[in-house]
């Protein structure tokens, strides 16, 4: 049927672009200052005239306006069955995107704790996929092996914190706690100071005086800071020269810290 429908579709094209050639086409009336029985023909004007060509005009027109229908009934259908797939597509996407991958937790006899996703297991060691790369662990170095959680640090402020003003610099001290559920690293307490225009005149920062801790990398940190716990800053900001101490109209703070598997 689709193909009987192209096949109808092409001829009546040819029968249209035929048709001046074919004579349907009208000759013009004869404009005012034109002699009478003037054997000079209008631009195109055929010599063969075809009989009936009204019908056959109106019949391609009638095919015309079927096709077109037809065209536009398959684009609703098409519409239609758009709207109906694409929930149920976006629902098989966000299932496999929420798909939860398995992290363990592996705790070595040492102090250090690997996170990552388990390739291969025997008896004499464990392949773990982690952040850095593939490591192998020997069986006998695992103290403890639990799956991991993913939870958060969240550090803030545990008091208001002191504000020593000098010459040429301000010292501020105090303690932030962990109030999130995991640890805490390179836990960082950040100061600025602004004028009344909003400007940044000085900033600096400083790490806490926290736990030490020991990356399976070989890394150290100074500064981390398990879940419940606080630790004590001290951040001093000197001013630039030629600033006084009377410029600095507020002060802003920001604690940074990361979250290392």
């Amino acid at each position: 049927m689709t193909v009987h429908r192209h096949k109808s579709t092409i001829l009546i094209f040819i029968l249209i672009m035929m048709l001046p050639i074919m004579g349907l086409s009208q000759k013009k009336k004869s404009t005012a200052g034109t002699s009478q029985g003037s054997d000079k023909r209008e631009f195109f004007q055929p010599s063969v005239q075809v009989r009936g060509s009204d019908s056959l005009v109106k019949e391609l027109r009638k095919e015309v306006y079927q096709i077109q229908s037809e065209m536009d009934r398959m684009r609703v259908q098409l519409r239609e069955y758009d709207d109906l797939s694409a929930p149920r597509i976006r629902k098989e996407i966000k299932r496999l995107v929420n798909f939860p991958e398995k992290i363990s937790e592996i705790t070595l006899k040492n102090g250090t704790v690997v996170q990552g996703r388990i390739l291969e297991e025997n008896l004499d060691k464990i392949v773990v996929q982690t952040n850095i790369g593939t490591l192998s662990i020997v069986q006998e170095n695992i103290k403890e092996l639990k799956p991991f959680d993913r939870l958060h640090a969240n550090i803030e402020l545990k008091t208001d914190f002191e504000d020593q003003r000098h010459a040429d610099s301000r010292v501020f001290i105090g303690q932030v706690v962990n109030k999130g559920q995991r640890r805490a690293d390179f836990v960082r307490v950040r100061f600025r100071l602004h004028d009344k225009r909003t400007t940044i005149i000085a900033q600096d920062s400083s790490y806490i005086s926290g736990e030490s801790y020991s990356f399976y990398s070989g890394v150290i940190s100074e500064s981390s800071l398990s879940a419940g716990e606080s630790a004590l800053f001290r951040v001093e900001v000197s001013l630039p020269k030629g600033v006084e101490a009377k410029s600095v109209s507020y002060v802003t703070y920001k604690v940074l810290y990361d979250e290392f598997n």
